[in-house]
């Protein structure tokens, strides 16, 4: 880690998945870095997170799970800050938020910053004593924060009904992601080909996990009138999850296995949806939904449900459309809508991939964030902005039409 760095950041999760949260924490990382920030990431050895750190070049910092509150993670933080090797904890889940609070309170030095990654944090779930003391000690940790950075506007309204807001310290900076190379991308032709699709057939794109909160079962509900005005569409579903069996079950039933796919779980999901004509997030709601940002950088016109952060993202008739949570009749409207329009459908997403390089970028959201870094450590804010221009985000990416 550069020792002249003014900004030395940690950040800070003791979770051992690769979702959302992680992949955001490795995109920041790299923006940083790219800005010349000396930034580390804390999380477990044994984790996706850790290895792909290792990959990029980026310290690790192995911090386990252990406890609660957990003292062993403490004491590398306050370490970290007594060495002058970090002087902002950016942490990531009500754990390690904890942590960075207790360890920059009893360190009695450096700062914490924390994200809200959803909607619901899992403690709103908690009743009774658990429930006070869990609300008493979530409001301490917050209003002591040198700032809370929500993902949405939706996850910040959350922030501030909960009362874990003071003096507005509290700002929403879009998730953002890289801009997509076309040359790390399969070509969507062959992508098609290994799915028995042809080039021109219509392919509806879902890349969700198969949980309840993505309600993937309205999507496929709505296929059968989506095949009686265009019998030739297929709809590919990526994703793994515990309602598999029944998602399955449920198109056995509907009769309609030649034409909706659980994928599974897959690896190249980038390239699945550049192959597609259309982009589906049915959930229930999104704190974010960073899947439709992927698919608005690749030019692809989006279908989402009006809640949460999707309708933050998605502009509806002028970016993509929107429709009601679980209403698989306008679900299955706006589908047949886009599947049957392919102007609409090359304007949808011409429109979606503009929006994606004016909000969306890793750029912006690094700028943004680091904006927010130097406040909190009272460095003076850095002239101008490093931000590539729209012209130079765009630039390779093509609409593949569908």
């Amino acid at each position: 880690m550069r020792e002249d760095c003014p900004v030395k950041i940690l950040l800070f999760t003791d979770a051992d998945v690769f979702a959302g949260t992680e992949r955001h924490m490795l995109d920041l990382a790299r923006g940083l870095r790219s800005e010349g920030i000396a930034v580390s990431i804390a999380s477990p050895r044994v984790s996706v997170l850790a290895e792909r750190a290792r990959e990029e070049k980026i310290e690790h910092i192995a911090i386990e799970k252990r406890g609660f509150p957990d003292w062993a993670a403490i004491g590398v933080l306050r370490r970290k800050l007594r060495a002058g090797e970090v002087n902002l904890i950016h942490a990531h889940n009500g754990r390690t938020a904890l942590s960075a609070a207790l360890a920059v309170r009893l360190e009695g030095r450096g700062a914490y910053v924390l994200t809200q990654h959803f909607l619901t944090p899992s403690r709103a779930g908690r009743r009774g004593v658990k429930a006070l003391v869990s609300n008493v000690l979530h409001r301490w940790i917050s209003r002591g924060a040198g700032h809370l950075i929500a993902i949405s506007d939706a996850a910040r309204r959350g922030i501030e009904e909960r009362g874990e807001s003071a003096n507005g310290n509290v700002t929403t900076i879009p998730n953002g992601i890289p801009v997509p190379e076309r040359r790390s991308l399969a070509d969507a032709a062959a992508v098609r080909a290994g799915l028995g699709i042809e080039a021109r057939q219509p392919l509806i794109v879902c890349a969700a996990r198969l949980e309840e909160e993505k309600d993937v079962a309205s999507l496929i509900a709505a296929m059968p009138a989506v095949l009686a005005a265009s019998p030739k569409a297929v709809c590919v579903i990526a994703g793994e999850g515990s309602l598999r069996e029944a998602l399955d079950a449920q198109i056995g039933s509907l009769g309609i296995r030649d034409s909706v796919r659980l994928a599974g779980f897959c690896e190249d999901a980038i390239s699945l949806i550049n192959a597609a004509s259309v982009f589906v997030l049915p959930s229930l709601a999104e704190p974010f939904g960073l899947v439709l940002v992927e698919a608005m950088s690749l030019g692809k016109p989006v279908i989402a449900t009006n809640a949460g952060g999707p309708r933050e993202i998605v502009q509806d008739g002028l970016t993509g459309l929107l429709v009601p949570p679980g209403d698989t009749t306008a679900l299955a409207g706006a589908i047949t809508r886009l599947v049957r329009d392919e102007p609409l459908r090359l304007a949808l997403g011409g429109r979606g991939r503009e929006r994606f390089a004016q909000n969306y970028t890793v750029a912006r959201m690094t700028s943004s964030t680091l904006e927010i870094y130097r406040k909190v450590l009272l460095l003076p804010p850095l002239p101008g902005q490093s931000l590539r221009d729209k012209q130079t985000v765009l630039e390779g990416i093509t609409v593949i039409p569908g």
